[in-house]
Formats: structure tokens, sequence, C-alpha cells
């Protein structure tokens, strides 16, 4: 059975433009009225959860259809991953690494103190063990890796790709799945979801280690409710999972968000089961709400950001740092004048760059992979959605 998730595809250009909003407002100078914009785009890790759910929600339907008609083994899902991830990827880590070669911005801009939340969004300068962290980066390790192996190797080279880690991570177990337990994908993968609870339970006993052991975010159990709810949402949505079913895997990803986060993110990090939550309702609407939340989410500026979220998550950051390297000097110290020099540019710049990165490298990229594939795969994947990535990371 094949799924039309328009309103999930708007769903991922409304988090695109989001998280662009939430790594931009820390550079700008805002009036004092309107401080509560840069508090409501503030929670970009939630954001990122929810990609988190609708990537395993797509994932799951490929590897279902995958499974009921045997095109394609673990080996040709990782290889389709991979041609689908790695292309904008590569391009992001250079530009981030470009970035770091030609300077720190934060010299030229002395308004941003130590304890601002622009520093925990750019990185200053080149990591220590430099070496080390671009050998995890280009193979995708860095959310594998404590601080005891590697310091701060999640964010060392570029902030957002600690979600690409996780879902590397998502994918190993998929692939896995196919090669040691395929039933264990059939009928809406039950079993699949309730090992990825397990693990997010498991993940809660490495609190128990000394702190150099203790993994990060991009640790896939520290993530794995959220992957969870995404697999139950796609039975639920197909008829294979029972409300009540459903219902039992939103509590408990509900209170294992809650349990996870720290006091201060918690709230947000409980919110993100229920957003989800809405937003699927859209897909299969009853209510008034529904229907308006649907006709929101499906409005051709959101589908259209939707088709670019992937390059526009991972080309923003490094482009906006360049851009701030020219703009800082420009303004001798002035915020007003640096919010005025380098503010639009700042937003509109990724979303051009991402437009034709999808169009010239990031489609022809998957293309070629899906061709190169073709004998092992026998046929492409039947389209999923608006025939545009569902997820951050985007289709097989």
């Amino acid at each position: 059975m094949s799924l039309r998730l328009r309103a999930l595809d708007g769903l991922r250009g409304l988090l695109a433009l989001y998280i662009l909003a939430g790594h931009s407002l820390p550079f700008l100078l805002l009036p004092p009225r309107l401080g509560w914009v840069a508090s409501l785009a503030a929670h970009g890790r939630a954001a990122v959860d929810l990609f988190f759910a609708l990537s395993s929600l797509v994932i799951l339907h490929a590897l279902d259809q995958s499974h009921v008609e045997r095109r394609y083994d673990a080996w040709v899902f990782l290889g389709l991953r991979a041609g689908r991830l790695m292309p904008i990827y590569l391009l992001a880590l250079a530009l981030a690494c470009l970035g770091l070669w030609a300077g720190n911005p934060f010299e030229t801009m002395p308004w941003l103190g130590p304890e601002s939340a622009a520093h925990a969004m750019l990185e200053a300068s080149w990591p220590p063990r430099l070496w080390a962290q671009i050998a995890a980066h280009l193979l995708l390790l860095q959310g594998l890796l404590p601080p005891a192996l590697l310091p701060d190797a999640e964010y060392a080279l570029l902030g957002p790709t600690w979600s690409l880690s996780t879902e590397w991570q998502f994918y190993g177990m998929m692939a896995l799945c196919l090669a040691c337990a395929p039933l264990l994908l059939a009928r809406g993968a039950g079993r699949a979801t309730a090992l990825l609870l397990l693990l997010g339970l498991g993940s809660f006993g490495l609190a128990g280690l000394p702190p150099p052991w203790h993994f990060g975010r991009a640790f896939l159990p520290c993530e794995a409710w959220y992957f969870a709810l995404g697999m139950a949402s796609h039975g639920w949505l197909l008829g294979r999972l029972s409300p009540g079913r459903f219902a039992l895997v939103l509590i408990l990803s509900l209170a294992m968000s809650g349990a996870a986060a720290d006091p201060g993110s918690r709230l947000g990090a409980m919110a993100v089961p229920l957003v989800w939550l809405l937003c699927l309702r859209a897909e299969k609407p009853r209510l008034w709400f529904d229907h308006l939340l649907r006709r929101l989410l499906t409005t051709r500026p959101l589908l259209w950001c939707g088709s670019l979220s992937y390059s526009l998550y991972l080309l923003h950051t490094p482009l906006q740092r360049l851009l701030m390297l020219a703009a800082a000097p420009l303004a001798h110290g002035r915020w007003p004048l640096f919010t005025a020099v380098w503010g639009l540019p700042a937003l509109l710049l990724p979303i051009a760059a991402a437009a034709l990165a999808h169009r010239w490298i990031e489609e022809p990229a998957r293309q070629w992979s899906r061709t190169r594939l073709r004998g092992r795969a026998r046929q492409h994947l039947t389209p999923f959605g608006s025939g545009s990535n569902t997820s951050v990371a985007g289709p097989p």
C-alpha cells in the first residue's frame, strides 16, 4: 500500500525554516519588545527530533515495500542511503572547513559574549585532534564517540551534522534487520518499534558511566523513542496498528523524552510527541482543526521548502559563517549595522543555495545511485509523499 503524506512534506519545510530562523536570530539585534521571537525559535533540537520521527516513518515504508516485493537487500539499502546523504553532506563539510580556515567571526563581533547562545551554535576555531575529527565526520561516526575517545565530536566541525550520524546509526539498524531478521520489518515493524523503545530505555543506564564516557545526543539510543514513534505512526496510518497500541507508544515516547531531557529543555522535548500527533492527524483529518492544519502544511511555499529541507539544513550554517566573516568587519563593532548588513542575506542566501544544490547535486546524485544499484535492486523505489524527501535526509 502506498501513502501520500503531503501534510508531513509541508511539516518538513516548516521545520527547516524554523531551524534556519533559530540559528540566525542569536546573531541579530532585536528590539526588546521582540525578544519573545528569539525565545520561540530556540527549540531547534525539538525540530530535529520531529525530523527523526519523519525519517523513521518514510524509511519504514520503503523497507516494508522492499520486504514484500524483495527489491533490494541490506547493502543496496545502505548504498541508496549513502548516495542520498553524502553528496550534499560532503559539500557542507567542505564549506564548514573553509569557514574555519578563513577565521573566527567572533573576533570581530565583540557584542557576542562567551555565554551567548551564538557561541553554542557556531564553532569558533579548529578543534583539537583535527584529523581524527575529519575522519569521524567522513564516516558519520561522530555520534558514536564519547568524549573520552574524541572530545566534542558531535559539533566539532559542523554542528547540524550530529543528527546525520544518528540517522546513519538508525539506517544501520534497519540494514541489520534486512540482513538478519527481515520478519522484524513485516506488518508495520511492531517488533522493531519495541526494539527501539528498549534501546531508549537502555540509554538511561549509560548515566552510570563516568562522565567522560557519557554518550551525547547523537547516540541512537538517546533519541530512539522518536524513531519508534515514527515507526508506530506508519502502522497507524496503514491501519496495521490499533489506536490503543499507537497511544501506548505515544505515551512512552512522551515519558521517555521528558525523563531524558535537561530541566531547561524538558518542556520542548515533551512537546515533540504532541506536535507530531497534531501533524499526523492532518494526514487523516476529522475535526475542523485537522483540516485547517492540513491546509496550512500543504501550501506551495512549505511544500517547496520541504523539497529543499536536507540541503537547507546542512548548508545554512557554513554559508552564514562565511557571510559573517565578510559582514562583521564592515560593521566596525556596531551590532545594529551588522544586523542590517548580515540579517536578510543570512536568510535568503541559504535558501537560494539549497535550491541550486537540490537541483544540480542532490537529485542527480540520487538518480545516479539508483541507476548504479539497479542491477541488485531490480526496480526503483515507489515514490513516497510528494516525490521529495519526507525526512531530514530524504527517501532512499
